[in-house]
């Protein structure tokens, strides 16, 4: 049974996570500075001091839209990389759900390239860092497969940069209501990836 205190985290987390949707949304249709927190407090049929009981800025809600996606790709990324079994399908699996991670957060992303220069500095270093986390993680798990033989790799930080803008890529074009559902998209892209790094026989 889960105590008090995690229940308690746990309806924390519901409550910022529902903000963090709702300022994506206005972020993402009216600009940042054409959002209020007066403006997150009235979609969210709640009051102002809800909102700062959570955050302590507006600058600081978008830090929290810019660094939602950000921090899970690169915990996705670390995982796979340290995670035992065929590097493969290790690859795979990180392309395939970060691929649905980038589909589910796509207003995140766009407010994240859009609104980035309004970051705080503090903000702005963890999202670097989430980025150089991702970077690491993905370039040891091709320099594995590489070094096994799985993978043919000319750079593997040419081969890190061309998988992570393909998947990122898709917050900006990918539509729900286009040919390929979210995870027909996710199978698609993770067959790319090993299509291009995976060795082929001589002839």
């Amino acid at each position: 049974m889960r105590n008090a205190k995690a229940i308690r985290d746990e309806i924390h987390d519901f409550k910022r996570n529902r903000i963090l949707d709702v300022a994506s949304q206005l972020f993402f249709e009216n600009g940042y500075n054409g959002t209020s927190i007066d403006a997150i407090a009235e979609k969210l049929h709640a009051t102002k001091p809800f909102v700062y009981y959570h955050f302590r800025s507006k600058a600081d809600v978008l830090a929290g839209v810019c660094g939602r996606t950000t921090a899970f790709v690169a915990e996705l990324a670390e995982t796979a990389a340290a995670t035992a079994g065929p590097v493969r399908d290790r690859l795979r699996t990180l392309v395939h759900d970060m691929t649905l991670r980038v589909i589910e957060g796509r207003v995140y992303l766009a407010v994240y390239f859009r609104e980035d220069k309004h970051l705080p500095d503090e903000a702005r270093q963890e999202l670097a860092e989430n980025r150089r986390r991702f970077d690491r993680a993905l370039s040891r798990l091709i320099q594995e497969g590489a070094e096994a033989g799985v993978f043919e790799v000319g750079r593997v930080s040419v081969a890190t940069q061309a998988i992570t803008g393909m998947t990122t890529w898709l917050f900006n074009w990918y539509r729900p209501s286009g040919p390929l559902s979210a995870e027909e998209m996710a199978d698609e892209m993770a067959r790319l990836a090993l299509a291009m790094l995976e060795t082929r026989p001589a002839g």
